[in-house]
């Protein structure tokens, strides 16, 4: 939301999108609740963007079909010239310049553009990155699965996240007076779960969050079809070269499970285009205006979040001492809220995780822990979570 707002967009999107401040997050029955701190955002923007105006601490699960219209619209409002139908099949090359793309309009018509500069906004299966034959690098085959759907008839007023054994489950209020419901898990559990798409979406529901899972059975009515992805392997790609830059899922794609995947493009949109405009300038070279872009996504912080949203991928079972941060997370609020924003990808994953923090809140869980039927016969439960809960 605080791109949005940067943008002057924020309002139009929360006109028809509920938004939240509050993340409501349970693991294997122990609840936390917290929101990502304005000091840390400003201090995320500050050192990405060198700039902290119009940070919000404000949270939406927006449709795409109301995001992309109003950004299409704005797009238009600031002088580009929009065309939409237009399919990109091949890249122009002068040399090894890229220098336009080769494409067909929505009737049919083949067309050449030339262009200063092609940027490959297209996802993880980008075309751009395809033309140019890039390299997927330090992949990452572990991930989940994850099917969703779109139900009405209730209102959970903010976002819900549960984790339990080795799947995890979402509701989050969107557009149309609906909710965003999602189940993931483990992908190699993906065939059995597809044998029963309807019946094992619920199943999972059931399973990690019982009092959801009746509630979206008894109340809720699903507006649409289920939608799936099976394959979310992360990797990286090069970012730019001569005539070309790569931004969002076509440069880093990474798992669901963290749910920055819009977050990201927006972040790199005005990393690139900050780049960019200091080089169509005249201020600075195109290599040396994009030395800022890639220092910020191939940064170290970049580094150690790829690897923990890649570990979380793999949905292994909680450990115990895992479960026990989290019932010391309970009586610290201020801790809470800084894993959310590691989660977020706001605060950078060494400062949560260093060795001082975590002894001191796991010292703080040993006193209580014991309120949680986790942990009454923890090594039989981890084991039974290990068989697929599909099968």
């Amino acid at each position: 939301m605080s791109y949005l707002n940067r943008w002057g967009l924020l309002d139009k999107v929360l006109a028809s999108t509920p938004s939240h401040t509050v993340v409501n997050l349970v693991n294997e029955g122990i609840p936390l609740s917290g929101e990502v701190p304005m000091d840390l955002l400003r201090l995320h923007f500050k050192e990405m963007h060198q700039d902290d105006s119009g940070v919000v601490q404000r949270y939406a699960s927006v449709r795409r079909q109301v995001l992309d219209q109003i950004l299409i619209e704005a797009a238009a409002e600031a002088g580009a010239e929009v065309r939409q139908g237009f399919t990109v099949e091949d890249l122009l090359y002068d040399g090894e310049q890229v220098v336009g793309v080769r494409g067909r309009t929505r009737d049919g018509g083949r067309v050449e553009e030339r262009a200063r500069v092609v940027v490959g906004a297209d996802g993880r299966n980008s075309l751009v990155a395809r033309a140019l034959k890039l390299p997927k690098l330090d992949q990452r085959p572990k991930c989940t699965f994850a099917y969703w759907s779109y139900f009405s008839g209730f209102d959970p007023t903010t976002a819900h996240l549960h984790r339990r054994g080795r799947m995890g489950m979402a509701v989050v209020p969107t557009n149309f007076g609906q909710n965003m419901t999602l189940v993931w898990g483990p992908s190699e559990w993906s065939r059995e779960f597809r044998s029963d798409i309807d019946g094992n979406f619920h199943k999972a529901l059931d399973f990690v969050s019982p009092e959801i899972g009746e509630l979206v059975r008894t109340s809720g009515s699903r507006e649409e079809r289920f939608y799936g992805t099976l394959d979310q392997a992360a990797f990286l790609r090069p970012l730019s070269g001569p005539g070309w830059v790569l931004v969002g899922d076509a440069e880093c794609f990474k798992d669901q499970c963290t749910a920055t995947g819009m977050t990201y493009a927006f972040r790199d949109a005005e990393l690139a285009s900050s780049a960019l405009h200091s080089w169509l300038a005249g201020e600075q070279p195109m290599d040396q205006a994009l030395n800022h872009y890639r220092s910020r996504r191939r940064s170290q912080a970049a580094a150690a979040y790829y690897d923990y949203t890649c570990t979380l991928a793999e949905m292994q079972t909680l450990r115990h001492d895992e479960l026990q941060l989290f019932v010391a997370l309970q009586s610290n609020q201020d801790e809470t809220n800084r894993l959310i924003a590691t989660h977020a990808d706001i605060a950078p994953v060494s400062e949560f995780f260093q060795a001082s923090n975590l002894f001191l809140l796991d010292d703080a869980a040993k006193q209580h822990s014991d309120a949680f039927p986790i942990f009454e016969n923890f090594e039989n439960a981890s084991k039974s979570y290990r068989q697929n809960l599909f099968a």
